[in-house]
């Protein structure tokens, strides 16, 4: 067991150190800008670089884009803030414009780097060995998952925190909720809010996962488990509040209580954004009458694909600037692994009822044969597997959902990464999803854990190849 343990510790190891390696080198290798809007974005981690102790305005003169009239100090800014105090650090040894971007690029390196180890955990307690490796290695060598390492931005930190709130969850199945599990659900909530705007479903599903799972799956009596919710939760919602509060509060005073500094932004943008780039002249799907359905199959002229497929592909993995692509067949290969999956996900539909249900089948008499009989029985007892499979499939889309209302109505943008917080869930279905279609078409067991091996080392390897071939080339 120790042999074993050792072993599996060293791949863990392995794949974090992997990680790690790959999104650091790629943050070096890459120019400026070296993602979507990093000029905006590092200029707010410049300002407080040069303003120590000082916290921007949203529009604030010397960090406002002059073409599109805000400043992303509007948003939540401890991404930058951790980007700053590497720039401190790195601006003792030398204060060359360089040094100090990918100084503030380690932070996110940082960032993808933790979410990758409560991956890692999270797989250990949400599948047995062969499967874990694949969920992780799904996860983290995802080449779109390392992109946002690379570069300053603050998905890498709502990765983070939506990784710590999947470690909470999975903890939670095997151990309930213990105090150390209350405290990381917290802290990764915490973080979440401090992080981006698309990521926020992690925390409501967070509340009711949290509320059904104690009120329904928990032990004791009815009152005992009010008591522990209101107990439990008080602290959970005390814990998140102090530490990121603060910033909610911030923008209530400074945005006349706009607290999530969504309408000064955009009154901003009205004021000192160049003509033709102000928000009452964006021209949206919305605006133009356009059904939804046209909107998503419509097809910028600049696009290689409908908007669909471009929000599917770039959630693959498109980089740069949105502008360097990976090859079209591989991209699709990737896609067709994931659909595969999917399809797997059909067989496993049952598991997704909150009543604990039973299966016996019996074989009746009759006439001159036998005949095979299937009784399902539902217990009055929760499940609380089902709750966390209810739980996931919300997370999954809830980004979604968010990111097709905002490119109808403010922003028609087909970016992959505005629903990358829907990685986790959904490579925990396609996982279980494989894991069906083995159970039902593949007899042969020892064929299942090869699979698992060998998908999981080919993605693997593929993330990394990203590097090496599509990246490595462009920027040399």
């Amino acid at each position: 067991m120790k042999k074993i343990l050792k072993n599996e510790r060293t791949i863990e190891w392995l794949l974090l150190g992997l990680v790690f390696a790959v999104v650091l080198a790629w943050s070096l290798t890459t120019g400026r800008p070296g993602g979507p809007d990093e000029s905006m974005r590092y200029a707010v981690a410049k300002y407080l670089y040069e303003h120590p102790g000082s916290l921007p305005r949203g529009d604030e003169a010397e960090i406002l884009n002059k073409i599109w009239g805000i400043s992303y100090a509007f948003y939540p800014i401890l991404s930058y803030m951790v980007s700053a105090v590497f720039m401190w650090i790195a601006g003792i040894f030398s204060t060359s414009e360089e040094v100090l971007l990918h100084a503030a690029r380690l932070a996110d390196v940082l960032f993808i780097t933790g979410a990758a180890w409560f991956v890692i955990q999270a797989g250990k307690r949400l599948f047995d060995k062969e499967k874990a490796f694949l969920f992780s290695c799904l996860v983290l060598f995802l080449p779109g998952f390392l992109f946002l390492g690379t570069y300053v931005n603050t998905d890498s930190l709502a990765l983070l925190a939506a990784a710590m709130i999947l470690y909470a969850w999975a903890r939670y199945l095997r151990e309930g909720w213990n105090w150390k599990n209350c405290i990381l659900l917290a802290v990764g909530m915490a973080v979440c809010f401090l992080s981006y705007y698309n990521a926020y479903g992690w925390i409501l599903w967070s509340f009711f996962f949290f509320c059904f799972t104690v009120l329904f799956c928990g032990e004791g009596s009815v009152k005992e488990r009010w008591k522990f919710l209101f107990s439990r939760g008080l602290v959970i919602a005390a814990i998140t509040f102090v530490l990121a509060g603060w910033w909610f509060i911030r923008n209530y005073f400074l945005y006349d209580g706009d607290i999530l500094g969504r309408k000064a932004s955009t009154l901003c943008a009205e004021k000192y954004a160049r003509d033709g780039y102000k928000p009452s002249q964006h021209i949206t799907p919305a605006k133009q009458g356009w059904k939804i359905k046209d909107f998503l199959l419509y097809q910028n002229p600049g696009w290689r694909h409908n908007w669909v497929m471009t929000v599917l592909v770039s959630f693959i993995g498109v980089f740069g600037t949105f502008d360097l692509y990976m090859n079209e067949t591989v991209s699709k290969i990737y896609l067709l692994f994931l659909f595969i999956g999917c399809v797997g996900v059909l067989f496993m539909l049952r598991e997704f009822y909150w009543k604990k249900r039973s299966v016996t089948v019996e074989r009746t008499q009759v006439g001159s044969t036998k005949v095979k009989v299937k009784t399902i029985r539902t217990s009055k007892k929760w499940n609380k597997k089902g709750l966390f499979h209810l739980a996931m499939a919300a997370a999954l889309i809830t980004p979604v959902i968010l990111f097709i209302t905002y490119a109808y109505y403010n922003d028609n943008q087909a970016q992959g990464r505005y629903i990358i917080s829907a990685v986790y869930p959904l490579m925990y279905f396609i996982v279980c999803g494989y894991e069906r279609l083995l159970e039902r078409f593949v007899k042969k067991k020892s064929l299942h854990k090869w699979f698992y091996r060998g998908a999981g080392l080919i993605w693997c390897l593929g993330g990394i190849l990203t590097y090496f071939l599509v990246i490595l080339p462009h920027y040399m």
